[in-house]
């Protein structure tokens, strides 16, 4: 098993910030498939395929930490470019 975990510090609104990561669950999960579910103010999202992340925020910071199962493992490098690309964007 793999994993990383990359973090942004943010000025945005809880909800403008809400909005944005619902956004991004909703597109993990309308692209790969998968599910994701809120707990408080963090979201987790599962795909069988052997990925587990969770986005997380608070007032200042968001943290993303995702676990990779062994077959996923080999794009760990690619993964983890796509989501810090993903928050410089959209989140940050």
């Amino acid at each position: 098993m793999s994993q990383f975990r990359i973090t942004r510090q943010h000025n945005l609104p809880e909800t403008e910030l809400r909005n944005r990561v619902e956004q991004l669950a909703e597109k993990l999960q309308n692209k790969h498939g998968g599910h994701y579910q809120w707990e408080g103010n963090r979201v987790h999202y599962a795909y069988k395929g052997g990925l587990d992340a969770v986005v997380g925020f608070d007032e200042q910071e968001l943290q993303v930490e995702v676990k990779l199962g062994l077959m996923m493992s080999a794009f760990k490098g690619l993964i983890e470019r796509e989501v810090s690309s993903y928050l410089d964007e959209n989140l940050a």
